[in-house]
C-alpha cells in the first residue's frame, strides 16, 4: 500500500471529482484550536506548570494535525455537509455522527500526546478531564454546522 501524502488545500486548487475544498470555520486548524482552548481550560484549572502545558498542548497539536491529516477530516466533513443536502432531520444525524467520530478522534490523539509526559502521573480524573475537553472542542465545533445560517 501506498504511503498517501496529506495534500493542504490552496483556494482555486483542483480537486478530485466528488471531494470538496474545506469549509471555512471547520479546517484542521480550527478543529485543533476548538480543541486546544478546551484542553488549555483543564491544565490551568489544575495548576500545571505553565511551561508544561505550553509544551503539553504543542504535543497535542501536532498529534491532532497528524491524525486529522491522516483521515482527511477536513475534506471529509466538507463532503459530508455539501453532500447531506437540504433536508434539516437528514443533515442534522450526519453533522452528529461525523462529530461523534472526530471527537473520539481526537481523544485518542489526546492520549498520544500524553505518551512520556509527566501529565501521566496526575489522577485518572484528570487525564479522563483532558481527553474528554479536546474531544468535546472537536465536536461541538463540528455540530455548529447543524445551526441555521451555518455556511
Amino acid at each position: 500500500m501506498q504511503d498517501r501524502k496529506y495534500q493542504s488545500y490552496a483556494p482555486g486548487m483542483k480537486l478530485p471529482e466528488g471531494v470538496f475544498p474545506p469549509i471555512q470555520g471547520y479546517t484542521h486548524e480550527d478543529l485543533i484550536g476548538a480543541a486546544a482552548k478546551r484542553a488549555e481550560v483543564v491544565l490551568k484549572a489544575d495548576g500545571v506548570d505553565p511551561t508544561l502545558a505550553r509544551e503539553s498542548l504543542f504535543a497535542l497539536a501536532k498529534h491532532l494535525n497528524e491524525d486529522f491529516e491522516d483521515k482527511l477530516v477536513e475534506y471529509r466533513i466538507a463532503k459530508m455537509y455539501e453532500e447531506s443536502g437540504n433536508a434539516p432531520a437528514e443533515r442534522s444525524q450526519i453533522v452528529s455522527q461525523m462529530a461523534e467520530s472526530c471527537g473520539a478522534l481526537a481523544m485518542r490523539a489526546a492520549t498520544e500526546s500524553l505518551r512520556g509526559s509527566p501529565l501521566l502521573s496526575k489522577s485518572d480524573e484528570f487525564l479522563d478531564r483532558f481527553t474528554r475537553s479536546v474531544g468535546d472542542g472537536v465536536y461541538d465545533l463540528i455540530v455548529t454546522l447543524n445551526k441555521p445560517g451555518t455556511r
